[in-house]
């Protein structure tokens, strides 16, 4: 029996830094206000199909069998303002229809701009 894997293109590599579009805490030095929309970290670890029914299972007689990726988790350590909290696993399905892993602050501030104003564009607010 033959088994092959599907090519994977991920975003980042380990050691790369990052900014995560979720919300993970506040900075030890910012006492009040709110949780930041997003934060910078560095990628430590990344598992492949981390959830058990993901994993590939092969039930009948085959000669050829094709190992896919559904599921991808990047460990990430917060860096900068956020270096004093614990690494967080970000899961991202593939393909990724939803990116929360950016290069840079800036590329993430586009792609919230650009989604904040497809959804006013969707949903407009209704007139108090």
């Amino acid at each position: 029996m033959t088994i092959t894997f599907e090519t994977v293109q991920l975003p980042f590599k380990v050691g790369d830094a990052i900014y995560v579009n979720e919300k993970y805490g506040k900075p030890l030095d910012e006492k009040a206000g709110e949780v930041d929309e997003y934060f910078q970290a560095e990628v430590e670890r990344i598992f492949f199909d981390g959830r058990l029914e993901e994993i590939s299972v092969i039930t009948s007689p085959v000669e050829n069998y094709q190992m896919n990726i559904r599921t991808v988790i990047y460990v990430v350590k917060p860096i900068g303002k956020h270096q004093e909290l614990t690494s967080v696993p970000v899961q991202l399905d593939l393909p990724i229809k939803e990116p929360k892993l950016f290069a840079t602050e800036e590329e993430l501030k586009t792609y919230l701009q650009n989604r904040n104003q497809i959804d006013d564009t969707l949903t407009p607010n209704s007139p108090a």
